[in-house]
């Protein structure tokens, strides 16, 4: 079975931002999932929500924000966004220089997420990518990989 290519479309990544807020880096992670077509405004809002509960901080650089699990019904597709913060944006006590948009429908999270894991375990390549001004770097390491 063939990967998705749509999950991370070309389009979907931005690099070299200047460093903002975190609430402001969510905004505009949600903005462009929006802009995707992938949720409706309301989404954005629920990822506000889920950071107010836990951290979306996963390690290495790396943020994954999100929206609550009673949005499912602002979910129209699966994708994710990728935000290049090489400065960093203040995530509670850590920096993440990748932020990455998340929405997915039913079980589509699980795939994504663990394709994502795989990176978010590797240091190295998680700083190539924070630091990378080739977007295609960052489409080759995150695009799921045909089975």
């Amino acid at each position: 079975m063939a990967a998705n290519p749509d999950i991370l479309t070309d389009d979907s990544v931005v690099l070299g931002l200047d460093s903002v807020s975190r609430d402001d880096a969510i905004t505009a992670a949600g903005r462009m999932l929006v802009g995707r077509g992938l949720v409706d405004e309301g989404y954005v809002e629920a990822m506000h929500r889920r950071e107010a509960t836990i951290s979306t901080y996963m390690g290495n650089g790396v943020a994954m924000p999100h929206g609550t699990f009673d949005a499912r019904d602002t979910i129209h597709g699966t994708g994710i966004v990728v935000m290049q913060y090489p400065d960093g944006v203040d995530w509670g006590d850590e920096k993440a220089r990748l932020v990455v948009g998340l929405a997915a429908t039913g079980e589509d999270h699980v795939g994504v997420l663990s394709q994502l894991a795989e990176v978010l375990l590797d240091e190295d390549l998680c700083e190539m990518l924070s630091t990378t001004d080739d977007p295609q770097t960052i489409l080759d390491a995150l695009r799921p990989e045909d089975e």
